[in-house]
């Protein structure tokens, strides 16, 4: 069976929750990750509440929740920041 790494079936990925009811905070996390990280995080929108933000960042490396999760909340001013890291392969 062929290498499905970094194929659409096997991701490896962080997902960062959290909220803000700030549009121009939401982008400057964005911006922040994808400057540290090098990879541009995708926004899943919630309809329900606009105020919940859901990124995914497809990061390979595991281990970086608590960087994550302290970089996000120096820009939001929250401690309530939920972070991921999924691997679709195990």
């Amino acid at each position: 069976m062929p290498d499905r790494e970094g194929s659409a079936v096997h991701k490896k990925l962080y997902r960062i929750y959290y909220t803000t009811y700030y549009d121009s905070e939401h982008e400057e996390v964005k911006r922040k990750l994808k400057e540290k990280y090098g990879v541009e995080p995708a926004d899943i929108k919630s309809s329900v509440l606009p105020e919940f933000r859901f990124l995914e960042l497809p990061v390979a490396k595991g281990g970086l929740e608590k960087e994550m999760s302290e970089l996000v909340s120096s820009i939001i001013g929250s401690k309530y920041v939920k972070v991921d890291w999924i691997d679709t392969g195990v």
